[in-house]
């Protein structure tokens, strides 16, 4: 037996018995998310049926039992555009394990591989790997189970494989059609050997190219004998997949083709990270910033962007937060920071007010508030072309009994200087404050939203628009007002040629 290869002794599976005399009713698929420092603010969806069962967090586990045997496919979703799936067999009593991560931190490299169970177990009872040793049990419904081909096991191997005499035969888990799709370039190849000899071997090429072999593989005259499990890395296009068995009675050739089509990368405009704070712990809440962040989302998503978005971030996940964003920033050309909520300035510096933080002094201010300025000077470090950074957060005065100089800090945001390729927009001139609104949106946010999708307008004559509009509707209470260095023209929406 090779390192590649799991070889399970499988007995009494089709009896629903063990060897014990104890009813196996369900398989238990333990999916796990090893702790990792990038991208671990987003919670992973596990889903079957395309319907969510359970949730990842970075450095936790859990465990799905299914009471149907046959094949499965569950899918790892990060984000709208961004998941993968795995498919196998499944039978009762038996344990199976996925890993899911990110290979390279970020959504690009989503990974959701099954893992031979010796690998998979020492990983998953491994408690350095997570950030909690609790784990999740979750039953599925058997009524609405995401098993497929389960009366494979009920009819017998031989309606799947029509096989004379006593030759050795197989039952096909993983893949379970004659020609399966793939997105992903690892698979898990699953077979189910039954023989009437006491001794059978195996041979499987890939391609034509021998792939394994193995001797004097003892059997059990029984249904599923044993079951194959192997790791396959699969090349673009067909990869067939050739079984050979043989015993004392003959021999049995199988054959099935995996496709494996290599996802198409999707092409962003650029990283908006969108952050709505309405849910303030200690000063009043804002009804508007979680309507704002949603229609923003919606929005640059329409626009060709990659989209981050959150909603009611205390101080520490709001810094984690935009750490992640510009980690990844640097691998696009262009960058959208909106920020919807509670903001104010304290020594000529602008500071995004987290939900939970609690001002009364100066101290608290640059230690629980977010300083716009250092991730502007973050941005400039970057080779990206174009930064917008959209602030409505100048809104009513947060937090009355703060203990500071009234010189040095107030409610409305300050000028800022934008570094090179960057525009900065606030909801209202320096030192002012804006409306929340009395509408779904604040009413700089709802004026953006009336003029980005407007063809081929230039992104500061897009802002100059927004500022006419909502003076207008404000009779001049509010005046929005931008800092610009950019070098490049800029449109959200720009009409093919």
């Amino acid at each position: 037996m090779t390192s590649k290869t799991f070889l399970a002794l499988c007995f009494f599976l089709f009896t629903g018995w063990t060897d014990s005399g104890t009813e196996t009713e369900y398989a238990e698929i333990h999916i796990f998310r090893p702790k990792q420092f990038q991208g671990g603010a987003v919670i992973f969806q596990a889903q079957a049926n395309d319907k969510t069962f359970g949730h990842l967090s970075n450095g936790s586990k859990l465990i799905y039992r299914v009471f149907n045997e046959g094949a499965i496919e569950l899918k790892l979703k990060a984000s709208v555009f961004t998941s993968k799936k795995v498919s196998f067999g499944v039978l009762k009593g038996q344990k199976y394990y996925i890993k899911a991560g990110y290979g390279d931190g970020f959504g690009s490299k989503l990974s959701f591989v099954q893992l031979p169970e010796s690998e998979g177990k020492q990983q998953f009872e491994n408690p350095a790997l997570f950030h909690r040793k609790k784990v999740k049990l979750i039953d599925e419904n058997p009524e609405m189970s995401a098993v497929v081909n389960e009366d494979v096991f009920s009819i017998g191997l031989e309606k799947i494989e029509e096989i004379e005499g006593n030759k050795p035969s197989l039952g096909w888990i993983s893949p379970a059609k004659a020609n399966f799709k793939t997105d992903v370039n690892t698979f898990s190849l699953q077979l189910c050997l039954t023989s009437d000899a006491k001794k059978m071997s195996l041979k499987v090429d890939v391609n034509s190219t021998s792939y394994e072999e193995l001797e004097d593989i003892i059997t059990h005259d029984r249904k599923c004998s044993y079951t194959y499990i192997s790791t396959l890395t699969l090349k673009p296009g067909a990869n067939k997949i050739k079984v050979k068995l043989s015993d004392e009675f003959g021999m049995s050739f199988f054959t099935r083709t995996v496709y494996y089509e290599e996802p198409e990368e999707l092409k962003y405009r650029g990283l908006a990270l969108i952050i709505g704070n309405s849910n303030y712990l200690h000063t009043d809440n804002l009804s508007n910033p979680k309507n704002d962040a949603y229609d923003m989302r919606l929005a640059m998503r329409k626009l060709g962007f990659e989209v981050m978005k959150y909603d009611n971030l205390e101080s520490d996940e709001m810094k984690r937060v935009i750490g992640n964003y510009l980690l990844k920033l640097d691998k696009y050309k262009t960058g959208v920071v909106f920020y919807a909520g509670h903001g104010v300035q304290h020594s000529g510096r602008n500071y995004l007010v987290p939900v939970d933080a609690n001002l009364s002094n100066e101290n608290d201010i640059t230690s629980s508030c977010v300083d716009t300025g250092s991730i502007l000077s973050k941005m400039e470090l970057m080779d990206v072309e174009t930064n917008i950074v959209i602030l409505d957060a100048c809104r009513s005065t947060p937090f009355e009994g703060l203990r500071v100089k009234e010189s040095d800090s107030s409610a409305g945001l300050t000028g800022t200087d934008a570094p090179p390729g960057t525009i900065v927009a606030f909801a209202t001139a320096p030192g002012r404050t804006a409306s929340d609104g009395t509408g779904k949106n604040g009413l700089y946010t709802q004026e953006i939203l009336n003029y980005i999708y407007k063809p081929d307008l230039k992104l500061e004559d897009l802002f100059k628009q927004v500022r006419v509009s909502v003076m207008k509707k404000s009779n001049n209470q509010q005046i929005p007002w931008e800092t610009s260095s950019l070098v490049k023209d800029f449109y959200f929406y720009q009409q093919p040629n």
